[in-house]
């Protein structure tokens, strides 16, 4: 693609990298640091340039994901900073900070926009979509966004003892994990043989923060063929929420471990989390504590979107909230919700008898 046909994003990365010298100069260094694989085989951007660079993200600016290449793109950037100081550099500081903020922004208004909405129709002939339980809109979805935080039909998905509040629901479809069942003193969670998850941060300096202390932190990783909006798992009152903390959107060294051949989210580093595009809820319930719920956005995720009614909500204007009511959704990309709840709360993960506890790969 020649200059006239850049995106605007490749254009302003190209003016950054001729107009900053600082950029440029670390730019430089991280193709010099590249990085072999785990396995030893060559690092892909190997051998490649800026302009290699520029037409990556041309065709990644465009690019309508498929069921099996989804993340064809986002995998294929991380290598550019694995274990790459430099390139971490580029993805988590400014400039490179708020350039990729703008690439993820423009990006997300071209699958909002009718353009993308041919990308749809591979997706709507998948069994594992599973479109017998989701609203076609009359006239068929007018952008690949819109097919994608697609809404359930009534009565799909029922919420399990709805009356019951010792039973905490899953906020989404999910793979679940529990991260850890100790939180420390210092608002931080030991992750076993990683770093640690820093709460506080988690939770932009809550004054809820130290309710979480001494207690458990579960994962919910979503995956791309599954339904995109989350919902209360307890109820109560929502007495605190923000749509949006951090800005980070790429910069997570080992993606591979994250979904670690299908069992998502096993022996990965949360560590990272904290710093990515993230909201939070914090829930009050009547008989067992808070409950704190925290939507993350990754990589080409920039729409940790909440619901108005929950919407940045102070302890002075607290929300009543209903098991299973729908309080956001995640646009297209990677994303997870990490539940935290109080010490001695949560037991374990607990699944009657007949439900789905897994899939064939």
């Amino acid at each position: 693609m020649d200059d006239q046909h850049d995106t605007e994003p490749v254009k302003q990365l190209k003016n950054l990298y001729n107009t900053d010298k600082a950029f440029r100069e670390n730019m430089d260094l991280a193709f010099r640091n590249l990085q072999p694989k785990p396995d030893g085989t060559p690092n892909p951007w190997q051998g490649k340039s800026m302009e290699d660079l520029y037409t990556y993200f041309n065709d990644w600016f465009y690019f309508l994901p498929g069921i099996n290449d989804g993340l064809e793109y986002i995998r294929g950037f991380r290598w550019f900073y694995y274990k790459n100081p430099y390139g971490l550099s580029i993805v988590r500081k400014e400039p490179g900070l708020s350039w990729t903020k703008n690439f993820v922004v423009e990006r997300g208004k071209f699958l909002d926009s009718k353009a993308s909405a041919h990308g749809v129709e591979k997706w709507l002939k998948e069994p594992s979509v599973h479109m017998e339980d989701f609203v076609v809109p009359q006239g068929g979805f007018q952008s690949f966004n819109e097919f994608f935080t697609r809404n359930l039909k009534p009565g799909v998905r029922p919420v399990a003892a709805i009356d019951d509040d010792t039973v905490v629901v899953a906020p989404t479809d999910c793979v679940l994990n529990i991260i850890n069942s100790d939180l420390t003193t210092d608002a931080k969670i030991p992750l076993k043989g990683h770093a640690q998850l820093n709460v506080m941060e988690l939770l932009n300096h809550s004054q809820f923060s130290d309710r979480f202390v001494g207690g458990t932190a579960v994962s919910c990783i979503l995956l791309p063929t599954t339904y995109h909006h989350y919902h209360a798992p307890v109820s109560g009152e929502v007495q605190e929420s923000k749509e949006k903390v951090s800005q980070q959107y790429f910069g997570m060294e080992d993606t591979p471990t994250l979904f670690n051949k299908g069992s998502a989210g096993y022996f990965a580093d949360f560590s990272v989390f904290e710093h990515f595009i993230h909201g939070y809820f914090v829930i009050k319930t009547q008989d067992f504590g808070y409950v704190a719920m925290v939507p993350v956005g990754l990589n080409t995720v920039g729409s940790v979107v909440f619901e108005k009614k929950y919407k940045d909500i102070s302890s002075k204007t607290s929300v009543p909230v209903k098991k299973g009511d729908k309080l956001g959704h995640f646009a297209y990309g990677g994303s997870l919700i990490i539940l935290l709840f109080e010490k001695d709360r949560f037991s374990s993960l607990r699944v009657p008898k007949g439900q789905q506890i897994g899939l064939f790969q």
